[in-house]
């Protein structure tokens, strides 16, 4: 049988999850939510992931060294979708320079989801 498809979620808003678990079931993928750069890696290692989502409201640190951590790792790279307060563009740019495919104000973000997660973030754009 195989894997099913993952979408790892490097968040701790656990009020939001509920929404972007029902968005990535209506897409076929399973979810996986994790709050620290060592459980998201752990996560991304051991599924099928096609897509991760970083929540930039998480402490700057955590998003950072698993952003980094996540390029130096073997393996096909999943495609990297960031969502962050639209009012700090520093933030925004620098996970894009960490190697984010695409990175979304998190109105934007919510507001696409089920599109979002039903293209593997394909349809995300930076």
């Amino acid at each position: 049988m195989a894997e099913n498809e993952t979408v790892i979620v490097l968040t701790s808003n656990l009020f939001f999850m509920p929404r972007i678990e029902a968005a990535a079931e209506a897409g076929g993928l399973d979810t996986v939510s994790a709050s620290t750069a060592a459980k998201f890696m752990e996560a991304v290692a051991s599924h099928h992931v096609p897509l991760v989502l970083v929540d930039l409201e998480l402490d700057e640190p955590v998003w950072a060294e698993a952003l980094e951590s996540l390029q130096l790792a073997d393996g096909p790279a999943p495609r990297i979708v960031a969502y962050g307060p639209h009012g700090q563009p520093e933030i925004l740019r620098k996970a894009r320079e960490l190697g984010c495919d695409a990175v979304m104000i998190k109105r934007d973000f919510s507001e696409n989801l089920p599109e979002l997660l039903a293209s593997r973030g394909v349809s995300a754009s930076g």
